[in-house]
């Protein structure tokens, strides 16, 4: 049990007496499991709501498993969530685990208590290496810092994009927390969705905590992913409010000083630094005040946009700077 609930399962397994057996083992230990018999479904299932873990048979029958595993474990966005492999025996081993790249294993037919064990082991080993936000499962400051310094120790070319969800603390204060958590769930499934589409190899997503999100892709397709997740967040974000606030478009809250004020719908604003336009870059701290002090600028704006930092490495004279709304 994790502070925000049961710690959730989604189970890969076309057998439905196993699919059973397995379910009713896990939700009688507080797991909340979710079943799947088909990989397919199972990737659309670990993109919309990544589980904590994911226990998936290596049966041909959900359609190539160690392909679906290698995809889960590649991506750049998702790839951190742990899996282990329900097997046949027999074969190497150390072979198919390195191949299939999952966290571990269990033969069949599956002991129950061996099952708890290994589960049990590696979300304590996760707790120790914990950098992975609770809320949103995505990469936490630790392996942000780490994943932008490999980029410039590599003279990788690159953009940051700092992104916030405007007016997040009055719909929070409106609506309570466990409303506001979903806002930052969705906002985070939205945003790695969008990047993870676009299929950059050395695209990367994180939430640094609250209503504060990165993420790093190839500086040629920086607008077009600022774009995209502008209009989506805005064609959703309206659906968590009640009706009365959404068709009046603001709700009444009180401000940090203490006042009743009005405050729009929620918009969302992104800053971006990018890494050929800093010369000498040589330090993550140097990008990502770039990219904080564009997101200043995209929030004077009314409404949800993004700001690019298109200064002159020469001179330092800001340039043709990216304003959508």
């Amino acid at each position: 049990m994790s502070l925000l609930g049961p710690l959730r399962i989604l189970i890969v397994e076309p057998m439905e007496d196993l699919e059973a057996r397995l379910s009713g083992v896990l939700s009688g230990e507080g797991y909340q499991t979710t079943t799947v018999n088909e990989g397919n479904r199972a990737l659309s299932m670990i993109y919309n709501d990544p589980p904590d873990l994911i226990l998936m048979d290596m049966d041909n029958r959900i359609g190539h498993p160690g392909k679906l595993c290698g995809e889960i474990k590649s991506d750049n966005i998702y790839g951190h969530l742990p899996i282990i492999a329900i097997m046949d025996r027999g074969g190497d081993v150390q072979d198919e685990i390195g191949r299939w790249m999952v966290d571990d294993f269990i033969y069949k037919p599956v002991d129950e208590v061996e099952l708890l064990l290994r589960i049990r082991l590696i979300f304590a080993r996760g707790e120790r290496n914990l950098d992975a936000n609770a809320l949103t499962r995505l990469p936490g400051n630790n392996t942000i810092i780490q994943q932008i310094q490999r980029r410039i120790d590599t003279e990788t070319s690159f953009a940051l994009a700092y992104m916030d969800v405007d007016n997040f603390k009055s719909f929070n204060d409106r609506y309570g927390f466990s409303r506001g958590d979903e806002v930052l769930r969705m906002s985070a499934r939205l945003a790695g969705n969008v990047v993870s589409a676009h299929r950059d190899p050395d695209a990367f997503m994180g939430h640094i905590g609250g209503d504060d999100f990165v993420f790093m892709v190839a500086p040629e397709n920086v607008a077009a992913i600022c774009g995209e997740i502008i209009r989506n967040f805005s064609q959703i974000i309206p659906t968590f409010y009640d009706e009365a606030d959404r068709t009046r478009g603001y709700i009444e809250s009180v401000d940090r000083q203490g006042r009743k004020s009005r405050f729009p719908l929620m918009t969302v604003s992104i800053g971006v630094g990018l890494s050929r336009n800093i010369p000498a870059l040589k330090h993550f701290g140097q990008i990502t005040a770039i990219a904080s002090e564009m997101k200043k600028y995209a929030k004077k704006h009314e409404g949800s946009g993004y700001f690019v930092d298109r200064r002159d490495p020469a001179d330092g004279k800001r340039g043709d700077n990216a304003i959508n709304k």
